[in-house]
């Protein structure tokens, strides 16, 4: 004690602070060391390093981990509308029996805001008789290339019974596809499919 009182400066100086510190750190924190050096345990870390590679690995191309979707799954889901003044037209009952249970066929849209459109995420729209009741002077054209500038990420195909026309028109420019309305309807459906299951299909 007496030693303490009469090294008092040096042990509150810079010196003796620092040497207390080694002091307290060498007994009293040696038990925290998980393993000694003479010690053969291991310890195993069940947490996956946090890292670019490790996120790249476990999500390839940035995709979830969760499962792709089935065939059914996007059949069951995706939600096709025709615009085609032809209530005949074939295609989209051929679609339903395949199973693409949420195919429509309607004569015209009143508005790009109807929920027939709103809802859907593939519209076929024809080039002849559509687009008159929002007053396009190029019809379905002019329909189409509307619904494509107000829902970019929806796909809009043009298809025609014509073979001449505008070539060079903006709404075949901006359309996902064209086709010719006398294509099979296998063309039809493999649009539908490439535009959904794309290579996920499982």
């Amino acid at each position: 004690m007496s030693w303490l009182i009469e090294n008092k400066e040096w042990l509150f100086s810079g010196a003796g602070l620092a040497a207390l510190g080694l002091i307290y750190k060498f007994i009293y924190k040696k038990e925290d060391k998980p393993i000694s050096e003479n010690n053969n345990s291991i310890v195993i870390n069940n947490n996956p390093p946090h890292n670019n590679t490790y996120e790249k690995e476990m999500h390839p191309q940035g995709k979830s981990a969760m499962p792709n979707k089935t065939l059914e799954d996007y059949k069951n889901s995706t939600r096709i509308l025709f615009v085609d003044d032809d209530q005949k037209f074939k295609v989209a009952k051929i679609l339903v029996k395949s199973g693409w249970v949420h195919t429509k066929l309607i004569k015209d849209i009143g508005t790009l805001d109807q929920q027939d459109v709103s809802e859907a995420s593939i519209l076929f729209v024809d080039v002849q008789g559509v687009g008159v009741a929002m007053g396009f002077q190029d019809e379905g054209l002019g329909l189409a290339l509307a619904i494509k500038d107000k829902y970019p990420q929806k796909h809009v195909v043009i298809y025609s019974a014509e073979t001449q026309g505008d070539r060079f028109h903006k709404a075949l420019r901006k359309a996902d596809s064209f086709l010719p309305k006398n294509a099979d309807p296998y063309e039809f459906q493999k649009i539908v499919e490439e535009f959904t299951i794309g290579d996920e299909v499982i």
